[in-house]
């Protein structure tokens, strides 16, 4: 006559984690000194198919207020280091659903205008959240950069997107 164990509960997904279903995002966009460019584009990662019915879209909820902003230091490094930072800002937003077909933010949504600079950046969340995105720049003569990759994250970790060329570095926090 023993008694009887309860499972463990399973984690809650992100969404629960944040409360509100908002995230709040931060990233850097930069060019490395030498205007180095890629061969070829780099490809998306594929998802396979997947039923889109009752997926959510991201949806844009305003800026981060600048007391929120994170990667201030970073910019420091990267400027130090001889990098051009061609965007450094943040936003809130919900995350679309993993698998829905891919569209994200696009840059001119999230204030971020840059010469030569376009694309869209995705937040994306099933059993575990993802983050990425798809950026060109081409500009100041240097050949066309551009950045396409999505994957797993963590909150509250730098997540560093490395390409010859350009690079981002972002980080995502629960909540609004």
């Amino acid at each position: 006559a023993g008694q009887a164990v309860k499972p463990a509960a399973a984690p809650p997904p992100p969404a629960a984690a944040s409360g509100s279903g908002a995230y709040s995002v931060e990233v850097i966009v930069f060019r490395a000194p030498g205007g180095i460019s890629d061969a070829a584009p780099s490809a998306a990662p594929s998802r396979g198919a997947s039923d889109t019915a009752g997926t959510q879209v991201a949806r844009f909820i305003g800026p981060l207020a600048g007391g929120r902003m994170q990667l201030g230091g970073t910019r420091e490094k990267l400027t130090r280091g001889g990098y051009r930072i061609l965007a450094h800002t943040g936003w809130v937003q919900t995350a679309a659903s993993w698998g829905a077909p891919r569209s994200g933010l696009p840059l001119e949504r999230l204030g971020i205008n840059v010469p030569g600079l376009s694309g869209s950046f995705q937040l994306e969340r099933g059993a575990l959240l993802h983050f990425g995105m798809t950026l060109r720049h081409a500009s100041d003569g240097n050949p066309a950069a551009q950045l396409n990759e999505i994957r797993r994250i963590r909150f509250n970790e730098r997540n560093y997107y490395d390409h010859p060329a350009i690079g981002v570095i972002a980080v995502v926090t629960p909540g609004g």
